[in-house]
């Protein structure tokens, strides 16, 4: 009966470890089973130690052999007969609690083993479920690099793997049961040869996210893996690596050339405009704005940045580049008590900006008296404050005590964001859902995803036989910001032209010449926004003479000249960043001195009227995709 009893015993336990260890997630199961282990051990230490004291009476050999008692608990074994004689067997209800103890206990062995196992198999399981399909790489473990992995695997159509130094057992097992693998280790990091085998990358297409919290390991994890895919012969054009840093410095170094093998694709990106660009895609100065039916905007754009850092910066340029509108004046106000210690980058690399826009800066916390003041006497122009001081605890103080100030001032039509690190935060009003746009998404990481728009905007105006893809990879870093600039300015456009992106897609937008005429003369306004904004000026008139008496010498030599007359990429200098009126006249100049044919204000027209064609192209390839 007994033997009979403890089958019974031991056959429940295993079946309710493993009924519970596949229903629960294996860090809630750790903490069942060590809760029942204690359980067990005040239990069995009470069953076992008063019942052997009472039945034998001998206190040095209770001490000695109730341990032992206790321990062959946890393997199955039951010490019932040495206890038999004592109070606590002797009901039914006793009895009761006494194997269930014992049933605890194997099942906290049972379980243990089980999770330990367990989770090497599936370990093990994941990895080899990623040899299929496409595999997404990511390098480093964090909260973003964990939601980007758990997005990749929702878009399906590839496998994802993380690499990195060290992760804890109970992370590793919730990626795993996610469906995504990990390999750490200070050789996985390093590429070594067994990582890259276990990898089986072989024909398929490889892309990494390398989104370490520490940048600097990004990059060098980068270029370990450029060398490992070069030695196991990985073709080029089946990778691509997306990863934080200045893009002018590190595409270089990683991008494939005719001389070295590299990534197919490099996706440099910079967190803070990044964050700057959400800020426009969350909050954009154009639905804050109304327009005539003329496209004339009917009312100034107004704005304060509250710091000066990255982020503050980066908000600017982007503000600068999407608030230009014919009939409207732009005017920002930087809030920053280091305004001239955090400044001096920008203002020498991009004088342009300070130049000719009004931009005024205050050298105040935007906690002070002086900033409240500031706002309360722009209650009633005031269309967005950007909350950008480079801390989020910072950040949420002040836009928290903005709020409720707006609120109890009846101005919450005033937009406050919050930028940071993972993109920004905005509540319409006290009391309302707050609105976030995560940045370390596929919607701001993925190229495609990301730059859809601007590559298909790229695109039209390259006419080789190249795919849109290969163009895009072909370009440089100025063109990239460039098409993007274009790209995220097309809403302004459909909102200014009182029509809709369904009635541009339908091909029935007819717009009138006058209308024509305000969105060309945006289109400049926009285009002169984002040179100055990338550190451009306007030619000076002695370097435009200079330019053309080298163009008449060429042109009488009969030999095409070695320079663009309006545009000099080396001191960024261009002589069309001119008021719209004066467009004209230079066209005039330039064709007199080149020969050619040029209507400056008819190519920003041309540029407003591809808008349909463009928005069609983009559907397209939403929809291939």
């Amino acid at each position: 009966m007994l033997l009979s009893t403890q089958a019974v015993i031991l056959s429940a336990a295993l079946v309710l470890a493993m009924v519970l260890n596949l229903a629960l997630k294996p860090a809630f199961s750790v903490r069942i089973s060590t809760a029942i282990m204690v359980i067990v051990l005040l239990g069995g230490l009470l069953f076992y130690g008063a019942g052997y004291m009472e039945v034998t009476g001998d206190l040095l050999l209770t001490v000695v052999r109730t341990p032992v008692f206790v321990f062959r608990m946890f393997i199955g074994i039951n010490e019932l007969p040495a206890i038999a004689d004592s109070r606590l067997v002797s009901t039914p209800a006793g009895l009761f609690v006494f194997w269930l103890l014992h049933l605890f206990a194997f099942y906290s062995t049972a379980s243990a083993a089980m999770n330990t196992l367990g989770a090497e198999a599936l370990r093990q399981m994941r990895l080899l479920l990623s040899r299929r399909g496409d595999l997404t790489l990511i390098y480093g473990v964090n909260d973003k690099s964990i939601a980007l992995g758990r997005e990749c695997l929702a878009a399906g159509g590839c496998s994802v793997v993380f690499l990195c130094e060290s992760a804890d057992d109970e992370t590793v097992s919730d990626l795993n049961y996610a469906g995504m693998s990990v390999i750490a280790g200070p050789s996985a990091v390093a590429c070594d040869k067994r990582t890259i085998r276990r990898l089986r990358i072989g024909r398929r297409k490889l892309t990494v996210y390398a989104l370490d919290e520490a940048e600097d390991r990004n990059l060098y994890f980068a270029l370990k893996l450029k060398d490992a895919l070069e030695e196991k012969g990985i073709p080029d054009e089946n990778t691509r690596v997306t990863l934080p840093g200045a893009e002018d410095i590190i595409t270089a170094m990683l991008q494939v050339s005719p001389d070295r093998y590299g990534y197919g694709f490099v996706n440099v990106f910079d967190v803070s405009v990044l964050s700057a660009r959400a800020l426009i895609r969350t909050c954009p100065p154009w639905e804050y704005i109304a327009f005539g039916p003329d496209g004339r905007a009917m009312e100034d754009y107004e704005c304060l940045i509250v710091g000066f850092g990255s982020h503050g910066q980066a908000a600017l340029r982007q503000l600068v580049m999407n608030g230009q509108f014919v009939g409207s004046a732009f005017r920002a106000t930087i809030f920053s008590p280091s305004f001239e210690q955090e400044s001096g980058y920008l203002s020498l690399d991009s004088p342009g900006l300070l130049e000719n826009y009004e931009i005024r800066s205050i050298e105040a916390d935007a906690r002070s008296r002086e900033f409240y003041r500031y706002v309360e006497k722009h209650l009633s122009t005031l269309k967005l404050i950007a909350v950008c001081t480079g801390d989020e605890e910072r950040n949420r103080e002040i836009s928290d005590n903005l709020m409720l100030f707006l609120k109890r001032r009846r101005a919450e039509n005033i937009c406050v964001v919050r930028c940071g690190d993972e993109g920004v935060r905005y509540q319409e009003s006290v009391g309302s859902p707050i609105r976030t746009t995560e940045i370390y998404t596929l919607a701001f990481l993925s190229a495609e995803d990301a730059d859809r728009s601007a590559i298909v905007l790229n695109a039209a105006y390259d006419s080789s036989d190249r795919s849109d893809w290969e163009k895009w990879i072909a370009c440089d870093s100025f063109s990239k910001m460039s098409s993007r600039a274009s790209a995220d300015f097309q809403p302004a456009f459909i909102r200014a032209s009182g029509s809709s992106r369904e009635e541009m897609l339908a091909g029935t937008w007819n717009p009138t010449q006058e209308l024509l005429l305000t969105l060309g003369e945006t289109e400049h306004l926009r285009w002169n926004a984002f040179h100055f904004a990338m550190g451009y000026r306007t030619m000076s008139e002695e370097e435009f003479q200079a330019n053309a008496a080298l163009w008449a010498r060429c042109r009488a030599e009969g030999v095409p000249c070695p320079i663009r007359l309006t545009k000099n990429t080396e001191t960024r200098t261009h002589a069309c960043l001119i008021p719209w009126a004066a467009l004209d006249e230079l066209s005039r100049r330039e064709s007199e001195i080149t020969g050619r044919s040029v209507n400056y204000k008819q190519y920003d027209i041309d540029n407003v009227l591809t808008l349909p064609r463009l928005l069609r192209a983009e559907e397209e390839k939403k929809m291939a995709t």
